[in-house]
């Protein structure tokens, strides 16, 4: 049930940027529905640099992680509208960064990876599968929901820009959850 919902979520998000990407919205255009808030940076994501790619590892300290400690009541708490909102009933919301010291770098797409309960190795990419690649106070952030209890165990990111690593910035657990594997 629960990959079911996540297929028809992966494939709803993908039409809907689908839809937007060929409507000829200028770039930079602010892409959001009506009545939200802007994001806290204050306009809408910067876009991708031009030039080389790079593909960097997430911050090996930030693996493994579950969203146990980490929810709305934790320290790292990512409960934001702006990066994917929640709590959600059965559904993390993760949260990544580049660094602060690559604040010129932004993400092309982040795939980062997960042991999902019955299911082994999984990994979502973002935004293709789901998510969406954004800016927070000048820096690069990508967030994706997903069933409760998945653990991250490691990933990859392109970006445009310099940066050695990105990181886990916080996670928003479900509510009622305790984020971690049956």
């Amino acid at each position: 049930m629960e990959a079911d919902r996540l297929r028809l979520a992966v494939v709803v998000t993908t039409a809907c940027m689908t839809v937007l990407g060929v409507a000829g919205l200028a770039p930079g255009a602010a892409r959001r529905e009506a009545g939200t808030a802007r994001p806290p940076s204050g306009g809408p994501p910067a876009s991708p640099l031009t030039g080389p790619r790079t593909t960097v590892l997430l911050n090996s300290g930030d693996a493994p992680s579950d969203a146990a400690g980490r929810g709305p009541a934790g320290r790292d708490s990512a409960c934001v509208a702006e990066l994917g909102g929640g709590p959600y009933p059965d559904e993390d919301v993760w949260v990544f960064s580049l660094p602060t010291s690559a604040a010129l770098a932004r993400f092309v797409a982040v795939t980062p990876r997960f042991a999902a309960p019955g299911q082994g190795r999984v990994a979502p990419a973002v935004p293709a599968e789901g998510g969406a690649i954004g800016a927070d106070h000048g820096v690069s952030v990508a967030w994706l929901r997903l069933p409760a209890g998945w653990t991250l165990v490691g990933g990859t990111a392109t970006i445009a820009g310099d940066a050695d690593r990105y990181l886990l910035a916080g996670v928003c657990a479900a509510r009622g959850s305790s984020g971690q594997l049956a």
